[in-house]
């Protein structure tokens, strides 16, 4: 009897031991969350964990390997953001976690816009130009009469995002590249936190909410706001991109995939010098390109302007065989040439990454000659994130 129970106690440790080995965990950006996971045609595969976040908390998670960020125990395997790693992160990492986990990868995982919903009932459409963004979101106009050049007094109320936010920082990134130095009040900085963007302070009667439901609800609780949003969350909620009595256009262009899609097909992918680096995957906009950052492209002047990518954060190298399987399992479903994920992420409003994108991902960290290669022997050998 005690024989047989101790072969059950043995088995049921390899079941667990086997169930931890499987377990790959994560989280991190609102932004792409459904996409992630939660729905019918979510992509990451079961064993895949996904914590909803947001862009900071994931990248602190991940570059700290601090699980209770995402509420759990153990290892964190990866993250998703869509906020760039910066100079000060990387260098952080690798003075401590290189030498034990290995190097890190970030890549774009798709392209995405970022939303202007706005609540204005009667408005029979939106369409802003630039200028305009930066008068509403620096509070340089208070009414929508002095937004729009009409006699409408309703006040411009912003809704905005608390913490620390990569949608946040995608749009700080457009206000800062878009609105003159001569704006009135001041200038915006590219932040995650919407809160200290602006240098003259927020706008009157400006409202926060911590999340994209917590968004969502302040926005069409009251008349005249008017906010920024991933547009998987926003299109389900207001019925479609393409209306503009619920969601704005800005520069005559809605954020509609096929339009950001036109913006974006220019955007080459780092050549082969430049993949060793982890920012050289990920573009991030400006006015204008910077010789010195080849990460640094200038705003495509065509489609929609408010864009960006969301991004994924693994490691090169983990300790067990299983999961390096199961990383480079999904990175050869997801930037796949044809067998893909291109579907479902078109379904969820976003835009898959151009041909050119996913062959670079394949030829660098899926081809066992690269010494990018997930799980390189010669990179990895007696290292790796643990179980």
């Amino acid at each position: 009897m005690f024989k047989r129970s101790l072969i059950a106690a043995s088995l049921s440790v390899a079941a667990l031991v086997s169930a931890q080995a499987m377990a790959v965990t994560g989280g991190g950006a609102s932004l792409p969350a459904e996409l992630y996971k939660g729905s019918a045609d979510s992509i990451l595969p079961a064993n895949f964990s996904y914590a909803v976040t947001g862009s900071g908390t994931g990248k602190n998670a991940f570059l700290t390997n601090n699980s209770s960020l995402f509420g759990t125990t153990g290892t964190v395997h990866y993250a998703g953001s869509d906020s760039v790693l910066s100079g000060s992160e990387l260098t952080t990492y690798n003075s401590n976690y290189n030498g034990t986990y290995g190097p890190l990868i970030q890549i774009p995982s798709v392209a995405t816009s970022v939303t202007v919903p706005y609540r204005k009932d009667g408005n029979t459409t939106l369409n802003l130009t630039s200028a305009q963004l930066c008068d509403a979101f620096s509070g340089a106009k208070t009414t929508w009469g002095q937004l729009l050049g009409t006699t409408d007094s309703t006040p411009i109320r912003i809704v905005y995002r608390t913490g620390s936010s990569g949608t946040t920082e995608l749009f700080t990134r457009f206000l800062n590249a878009s609105c003159s130095s001569t704006l009135e009040g001041g200038t915006f900085a590219i932040t995650t936190s919407f809160g200290s963007s602006f240098s003259g302070g927020l706008p009157a009667g400006a409202v926060s909410a911590q999340g994209s439901q917590a968004v969502m609800n302040a926005l069409n609780a009251a008349q005249g706001r008017i906010t920024y949003m991933s547009p998987d969350f926003a299109a389900p909620t207001l019925a479609g991109l393409d209306d503009a009595t619920k969601v704005a256009q800005v520069r005559g262009v809605s954020p509609a995939p096929a339009n950001v899609s036109a913006a974006i097909g220019a955007v080459t992918p780092p050549t082969t010098a430049q993949r060793s680096d982890p920012n050289n995957w990920v573009p991030v906009f400006a006015a204008t390109a910077n010789p010195n950052d080849p990460s640094v492209r200038p705003y495509p002047t065509s489609g929609y302007p408010i864009l960006g990518f969301t991004n994924l954060i693994f490691s090169q190298c983990y300790a067990n065989a299983t999961q390096t399987q199961q990383v480079r399992d999904f990175f050869t479903r997801h930037y796949g040439a044809t067998a893909n994920n291109d579907t479902a992420i078109t379904n969820h409003r976003f835009v898959p990454l151009p041909a050119s994108w996913k062959l670079a991902v394949r030829q660098s960290f899926l081809t066992s000659t690269n010494n990018l290669y997930i799980g390189h022997s010669n990179v990895c050998n007696g290292i790796g994130r643990p179980l």
